[in-house]
């Protein structure tokens, strides 16, 4: 349901329209509700916890939390390194570039700074009044960052092979000391010295561990999950880095012979993640594992 938000401050302050609190301006803002989960596949609360639980950890505020000018960037090189400036999906990121701009001109500071403004719907109704953003324009925005930008969190159980004995005495290690999903991992394993702390207080080889951050640290590409990481990881392509140095043609002959040992194609890798973007991805993606 679509409704249009109308609100004035005068002496008597706030007031209350269509069950929304509003307290700026006179400018009058569509918003529907429903529309969020249609766009993003969570609920407006959602969403936001989402954002407000990942921008939480300390790697991504040194590394992700960009200005709206470091944003602008950042998105010409998303366009550039996973999408190679073709494809539909272009137009896409040209849109959230405009959008990002927008609030560049409305001073808005950091994606933190804006998450913070929208937390609730009041506060989102606000802000929107305020600046005259449009409501679309911001689930646009905050779903690009979700799914683009910022790393996605995932259970650590979907880098391990559940079917190994001493793999799940490591998920079990780890979920001992507080870490049950991947970003927890990478935010103490991405030192050397977080890592060598957690390999003697949960007993857990050294080796073993960095293989699992490594893992994990190739899962921040957009879109790509655990199973797509086991199948990278089989074909050789097990840190960041060697994805992001790879050559295109190797890597097709690599993941081809990998993939032939299950009993299918390098083409059906390819239809679900295209090899160009996941080296485009890798060459984009800021680096927080100190070897």
């Amino acid at each position: 349901m679509v409704r249009e938000l109308s609100a004035s401050v005068g002496q008597h302050g706030p007031r209350s329209v269509g069950g929304h609190t509003t307290n700026m301006g006179h400018a009058k803002v569509k918003i529907d509700w429903t529309s969020v989960k249609k766009q993003t596949l969570w609920g407006y609360e959602d969403l936001i916890g989402k954002l407000q639980d990942v921008l939480a950890y300390g790697f991504v505020q040194e590394h992700y939390n960009h200005t709206m000018a470091q944003a602008l960037d950042y998105a010409a090189s998303i366009r550039r390194g996973y999408l190679q400036d073709r494809g539909e999906m272009t137009a896409h990121v040209d849109s959230i570039a405009s959008h990002l701009r927008e609030l560049d001109a409305r001073r808005i500071g950091t994606y933190s700074d804006l998450v913070r403004s929208v937390t609730t719907r009041t506060e989102c109704v606000a802000f929107l009044q305020q600046t005259d953003f449009a409501f679309d324009h911001l689930i646009q925005t905050l779903n690009y960052l979700l799914r683009w930008v910022l790393p996605f969190k995932t259970p650590i159980r979907e880098f391990i092979d559940v079917d190994k004995h001493a793999d799940l005495e490591l998920l079990e290690s780890l979920k001992k000391q507080g870490i049950k999903a991947s970003l927890d991992l990478l935010e103490v394993g991405r030192t050397e010295a977080g890592r060598a702390q957690l390999a003697s207080t949960a007993r857990i080889p050294a080796a073993g561990l960095l293989a699992l951050v490594h893992r994990v640290d190739i899962s921040r590409l957009a879109y790509v999950r655990g199973k797509t990481v086991t199948h990278l990881c089989g074909g050789g392509y097990d840190t960041l880095e060697k994805i992001a140095n790879a050559d295109p043609a190797e890597m097709e002959e690599k993941m081809g012979a990998y993939y032939r040992t299950l009993g299918k194609t390098v083409a059906d890798f390819k239809a679900v993640i295209p090899l160009a973007w996941m080296i485009g991805g890798a060459k984009t993606l800021p680096r927080v594992i100190a070897v």
